[in-house]
């Protein structure tokens, strides 16, 4: 079995400094074989994905998706237990809006996209043609075990993760428990957004199954200053094992395989 976790960080977020701490001390615990980082900023030599990571022990593969003018980039990160592979970096489509990309990373036997759909409530039709990307990426690793672990910055009920999810298994809903909302007033940074509360943020499989989900990054750190929770966006952490799953995952174990991410294979 191998433990997975999604978190969008939040990076240039109020507190950043004093946030990221609290993000790699909850790793510590949770003790996941990857990690799929959202919104990690980085420039020149230093970058939050390391800064979590140091001292871990995980590989980090950073992937851009848009600079900032003072030659600061911000992207998504995997971090890793068994070193990854080989590796690409590909935009998502984004007619006329900020720059999207996805990590497509191999790691032993299984294939890790690590993406962060577009934003705005009104583009919906652009997530769809970001879903429908992603669709064919894990399409084409076919006979491989595939996670997705993403900020689609949409909720269940919307025409592009119901699209998504009729391809993927949906590990929240596959074994997650109540409403499993990651973008909430419940959390003190993201309630000052003033947005109701939804499940934006995904650890979606393909030949593989979810054994159990559950929320992380939860808790708030009391400070002299009041609550700093690790991010606005709460993550979610699944663990993984082979065996049966639905008819509608696109791809499926490799024959005879025993273990996953196995650095060997």
């Amino acid at each position: 079995m191998a433990r997975a976790v999604t978190l969008n960080i939040w990076g240039r977020g109020a507190a950043r400094r004093r946030r990221l701490p609290l993000i790699k001390a909850e790793l510590v615990g949770l003790a996941p074989d990857i990690v799929g980082l959202q919104e990690v900023w980085r420039k020149g030599s230093r970058c939050q994905a390391e800064q979590i990571a140091d001292a871990l022990g995980y590989h980090v593969t950073y992937a851009r998706a848009r600079s900032a003018r003072n030659r600061a980039t911000q992207g998504n990160a995997l971090l890793s237990r068994a070193p990854v592979a080989r590796y690409e970096v590909l935009p998502l489509p984004t007619p006329g809006v900020e720059p999207r990309s996805v990590l497509c990373a191999e790691v032993g036997s299984t294939t890790v996209l690590v993406t962060h759909l577009t934003w705005e409530w009104e583009h919906t039709h652009i997530r769809q043609q970001q879903v429908r990307f992603l669709a064919e990426l894990v399409a084409g690793h076919a006979g491989r075990d595939v996670v997705v672990l993403g900020d689609l910055n949409a909720a269940p009920d919307t025409d592009e993760v119901r699209w998504l999810t009729r391809r993927m298994e949906d590990a929240w809903a596959c074994s997650g428990q109540g409403p499993g909302h990651t973008y909430t007033p419940a959390n003190g940074h993201a309630r000052k957004a003033r947005e109701p509360a939804r499940r934006i943020d995904y650890i979606l499989t393909a030949g593989i199954r979810a054994a159990h989900a559950d929320l992380s990054f939860t808790t708030p750190h009391h400070t002299v200053r009041g609550q700093l929770w690790p991010s606005d966006h709460f993550g979610v952490v699944c663990d993984l094992a082979s065996g049966p799953h639905s008819s509608r995952n696109t791809a499926a174990p490799p024959e005879g395989s025993s273990r996953i991410f196995d650095p060997k294979v």
